[in-house]
């Protein structure tokens, strides 16, 4: 996501060594690469590269990938009923386990496309881009949460200030059906050995988090609502491949049709 400005940042990178000025070559080791496109990345897509103080809508073939730092905790929220007056109520907590761990969130047609572990869907736990390749060669780091979003749903992304008592809290909303998935590259565990997924909260959120959450529940309601699909015990269709996702996994000329929105 956001690949230009990625690209900028990494020819400026302090580590990037530059054998000619005038071509895009670089004299460096493959972990200080790696580490310095990361870095990059966190930059373009962080949670401070975007503006707080509004919702930013998700619509239409938008691909949204957001670069997590560890720490960084999510609330998902829903109303259930648009004309219910019950308000917004926090579905569920999400937090990062480490720098550089991406959530993504895919368009979808609609529910049957989405999978969600904490609905207790069947798929919920499946990787629905492990490869980066069409070969299957390239694993796609590790899969530690699938989430599905309804319209209307948001997403609020908090990350702790510099200063005792800041936030960051970025929001989301999302106007159609999508995919998340979050994924890491550095795996992390609790304290006996079990692996720390999406789900799990290792830290309580901050004072600072609790009252930006206070302010997202008592919004105005969303631009767009549907209800949430329950939870699903079997597939009526497969879920789609990778290649929905992905869409230059798949074969060439043989791509999935766009809808013919734009894309983030």
């Amino acid at each position: 996501m956001r690949w230009p400005k990625v690209e900028e940042l990494v020819h400026q990178h302090p580590g990037a060594q530059r054998v000619n000025p005038r071509r895009e070559y670089f004299s460096v080791s493959v972990d200080n690469a790696v580490e310095t496109v990361r870095e990059c990345v966190l930059e373009a897509n962080g949670n401070e590269a975007w503006e707080v103080g509004k919702i930013h809508p998700i619509g239409g073939e938008d691909r949204i990938a957001l670069s997590l730092e560890a720490g960084e905790v999510f609330v998902l929220l829903a109303q259930p009923s648009l004309f219910g007056g019950g308000g917004w109520e926090p579905l569920d907590l999400w937090q990062a386990h480490a720098d550089g761990d991406q959530l993504e969130i895919y368009a979808a047609d609609g529910p049957d496309e989405t999978a969600g572990f904490s609905d207790g869907d069947v798929g919920g736990d499946d990787d629905p881009v492990p490869h980066l390749d069409a070969a299957g060669n390239v694993v796609n780091g590790v899969l530690i949460g699938r989430e599905r979003l309804a319209p209307g749903d948001r997403i609020l992304w908090m990350r702790d200030g510099e200063q005792p008592g800041a936030c960051r809290g970025v929001l989301f909303e999302a106007r159609e059906y999508y995919q998340a998935a979050c994924r890491t590259w550095n795996p992390q565990v609790t304290s006996g050995g079990m692996p720390l997924i999406l789900n799990y909260l290792e830290r309580d959120p901050s004072p600072a988090m609790v009252t930006v959450s206070q302010l997202a529940l008592r919004l105005p309601g969303p631009r767009t609502w549907a209800p949430r699909p329950t939870a699903r015990e079997e597939l009526a269709f497969s879920l789609p491949g990778p290649e929905r996702w992905l869409p230059q996994l798949g074969p060439k000329g043989n791509r999935p049709p766009r809808r013919g929105r734009r894309s983030t």
